[in-house]
């Protein structure tokens, strides 16, 4: 790339990282040990690269699922891994390969070679390796549910608030408490805040029990991740709309243990209930974390998660801090019109550099043009794999390295200029943005 890039990403790896979002387990131990490199590394992202490629789902469970040869998983896989490794995704999990164990070239001829370096990577040890030793993370903020060891299951890959502190800092995910879809939801709400819930009013009461006990416990923002589910448009509603709506659930609820119930709240019990967390959170001065833009998956509702939606919100809490994830790809430039109009709103980039590098390259070159240079935050790994944490990371400097060094040879600032914004944009601006 030439010398001022060169000057720029070799500073960076001086840095040391905030880590604004993560789906980690909270503790080491707790990482899956019946497992081989595939079925780790299609845990996240590039299994749906290979399935929009024409991976049959049946043969991708055979590999996340199956108990069969790691060499039988790879030539399932093959013809579809080696169209889509060039993708951000794919970019990733070759860099790890090679960096982390020492794999040029992931494919037929290394596949054993890497299941075998991966296998050892599963003794204690390896956290640190990657988050600390490779990556110089301080701290990560990880996605989190109340649940402790000790309290009954809520789901296998759920995170809870018990985290390992000397790698995470916990985010409360509030999705149930807005929208909880299942009896099961209810009780796990009864379970965790003590509360019976008997009317709305319990409901509400619970969920600010909840909240209030995620920040004692330590938790530094709350996430809304229900753009996957209905739209970002949370419109002001009567408590009494809402109330009618939450009622619904008693009319089923005698139902439980016949069968696995559903319930269906609607949209008004759903808006009121962010409002009434939106207040808690402004009255705490806790950060919300708002997923926008690209779902994870094969096949979702874009348009539900245009960050455009999220207008109302940040005219009526304007003392409440609003990260928003993913640079609203491939909204982001509507989100840098929002993050440039609003000083309570920011720009996130976590899961954005393996989504696209391109488009992250040139949003952050647009955003030197537009935004203060503290409205950003330019790394969240975003994984369920720890593997997967260091190559975005890689990518991530690298395009940061790119914008910067863009710019400064245009002259609009010098090298020295350029790697002050770099340190800002790593640590200095989470480190602010989220009070750590």
């Amino acid at each position: 790339m030439g010398r001022v890039f060169d000057d720029i990403l070799k500073f960076i790896e001086t840095l040391n990282v905030i880590d604004t979002h993560e789906h980690l387990p909270s503790r080491e131990d707790e990482r899956d040990k019946d497992t081989d490199v595939l079925k780790e590394y299609l845990l996240h992202y590039y299994n749906c690269d290979l399935i929009t490629a024409g991976l049959p789902k049946s043969d991708y469970l055979k590999v996340a699922e199956g108990k069969v040869p790691i060499e039988e998983k790879w030539n399932l896989l093959e013809p579809y891994w080696n169209v889509s490794k060039y993708t951000g995704y794919g970019r990733s999990l070759s860099i790890a390969a090679r960096d982390i164990y020492g794999i040029e070239e992931i494919d037929k001829d290394s596949i054993v070679e890497l299941n075998n370096r991966f296998r050892e990577s599963l003794k204690p040890g390896h956290f640190k390796k990657i988050l600390k030793d490779m990556c110089r993370i301080k701290t990560s903020l990880l996605n989190v549910h109340l649940l402790d060891s000790s309290s009954k299951s809520y789901a296998p890959h759920i995170r809870c608030i018990d985290c390992d502190k000397d790698f995470f800092s916990p985010v409360y995910v509030v999705d149930i408490l807005i929208n909880p879809t299942s009896l099961d939801h209810i009780e796990l709400i009864e379970y965790e805040s003590g509360v019976k819930i008997t009317s709305f009013k319990r409901w509400l009461e619970a969920t600010e029990k909840l909240i209030n006990r995620a920040y004692l416990l330590g938790a530094v923002a709350l996430k809304n991740g229900l753009a996957y589910w209905r739209s970002l448009k949370y419109e002001r509603v009567s408590s009494s709309s809402a109330e009618d709506e939450f009622n619904n659930i008693f009319k089923t609820r005698h139902l439980k243990g016949q069968y696995t119930q559903s319930v269906c709240t609607g949209k008004s019990f759903q808006d009121y209930m962010f409002h009434f967390i939106l207040d808690i959170a402004n009255k705490k001065n806790l950060v919300v974390q708002i997923h926008t833009g690209i779902q994870e998956g094969n096949g979702n509702i874009l348009s539900n998660s245009n960050p455009e939606l999220l207008l109302n919100l940040f005219l009526e809490y304007p003392d409440v801090k609003f990260d928003i994830f993913h640079i609203g790809y491939p909204y982001q430039y509507v989100l840098t019109v929002l993050a440039k109009n609003f000083p309570n709103v920011f720009v996130d980039m976590c899961w954005a550099h393996i989504i696209s590098p391109n488009a992250s390259v040139n949003s952050l070159i647009e955003w030197i043009d537009t935004l203060p240079m503290n409205k950003i935050s330019a790394f969240g790994g975003d994984y369920m794999l720890v593997d997967g944490v260091y190559g975005h990371l890689t990518i991530a400097k690298e395009n940061v390295a790119r914008a910067l060094s863009l710019k400064s040879e245009q002259g609009l600032f010098d090298i020295e200029k350029a790697k002050e914004i770099a340190r800002m944009l790593f640590y200095d601006n989470p480190l602010k943005i989220f009070n750590l």
